[in-house]
């Protein structure tokens, strides 16, 4: 196929520890541009990435008609207009997690998605990983027999006070940054949509942002997840997965390496001391670079699309009922 030609919206980290050198590892993409606030900032990335244009502005990049699909890392606030703004322009948006702020901006993107027809995706990397297919595999297999719980946790030690996740006016806090990955797994696993929650969350001040949430989601058939995510914890990032006939464990589920590795661990219902486990073991894999390949091949037309915007208002709106339910203190009815 020929290579999609990608901008990228803004020198976040994340873009370039990642994402410009997943795009830059397939054949199925290239970095052909990269915009940021800051000309000559942009211009000093793009040299060292060796991407031909820069600009200041998203304005410019967006003019730019070699660009074709973007990619929007900038903060959660201004995930929804970028994503408007490059849409309306008749470009791909592969746009970071949370898609928007709440529901109702994620409503308002769908309705421009599809007034022009272009694709607009989540940028959840985990769904791509081998590890998390083979998962699904194994909970659709019926091996686990009937699935009664998941129960997922990420947390992270930051203990930078100017990060973007410490500003309420930019979208941050724990449930927006890693809750929405314990939220996400078990959306993937049990593939349908939760109808309440009872969550709780710990601000770092008044009018700040929630540096630790945790809580229920109920789903359909009897089945639950336990979650929780913090921004000021020791790391941890894993998911475990209960069924009738036996469990699931997988370990360092968020951000595994990219050249190690990775496993599932299976244990039979029977098993108290840990003396059966199976060990399925995948291939070291880097999960942005299987994002970008299947949204590449879909903006192509070889795929379907895996991860409709539908998907992510039925996201925003759990999200919602999450924080909802933290402000109320009380269990949450909701429906995506």
């Amino acid at each position: 196929m020929t290579p999609v030609r990608y901008g990228v919206v803004s020198t976040a980290k994340i873009g370039q520890d990642w994402v410009i050198p997943a795009i830059q590892a397939t054949t199925e993409a290239e970095v052909v541009a990269i915009s940021s606030r800051d000309a000559p900032h942009a211009r000093r990335v793009a040299d060292e990435f060796g991407i031909k244009a820069s600009y200041g502005s998203l304005e410019e990049l967006l003019a730019d008609g070699n660009v074709e699909a973007v990619y929007i890392p900038t903060p959660n606030s201004s995930h929804v207009e970028d994503a408007i703004a490059a849409a309306r322009a008749g470009k791909h948006v592969l746009c970071e997690k949370p898609l928007g702020l709440n529901a109702e901006e994620a409503v308002r993107l769908r309705a421009v998605q599809a007034e022009t027809g272009v694709q607009v995706t989540e940028a959840f990397m985990v769904r791509y990983h081998p590890r998390w297919l083979a998962a699904r595999d194994i909970v659709r297999s019926g091996r686990l027999g009937q699935i009664t719980q998941i129960h997922a946790t990420y947390s992270v030690m930051n203990d930078n006070p100017d990060d973007i996740r410490f500003k309420p006016e930019l979208g941050g806090g724990a449930l927006g940054d890693v809750g929405v990955y314990p939220i996400t797994a078990a959306r993937f696993l049990f593939e349908c949509e939760p109808f309440a929650v009872t969550a709780r969350a710990q601000m770092d001040r008044p009018g700040g942002v929630d540096i630790a949430v945790s809580g229920m989601l109920e789903f359909p058939s009897n089945r639950t997840l336990l979650f929780s995510g913090a921004l000021r914890q020791a790391w941890a990032h894993w998911i475990m997965v209960t069924g009738t006939e036996g469990w699931m464990e997988i370990p360092i589920a968020v951000w595994p390496s990219a050249t190690i590795e990775t496993r599932i661990r299976l244990r039979g219902k029977a098993d108290l001391d840990d003396s059966n486990i199976e060990e399925i073991r995948i291939p070291p894999a880097n999960q942005y670079e299987h994002e970008i390949v299947t949204f590449s091949r879909v903006v192509r037309g070889l795929l379907p699309q895996p991860w409709p915007i539908d998907n992510a208002v039925a996201g925003m709106r759990i999200l919602d009922a999450i924080r909802l339910s933290c402000a109320r203190g009380e269990r949450v009815i909701f429906e995506c």
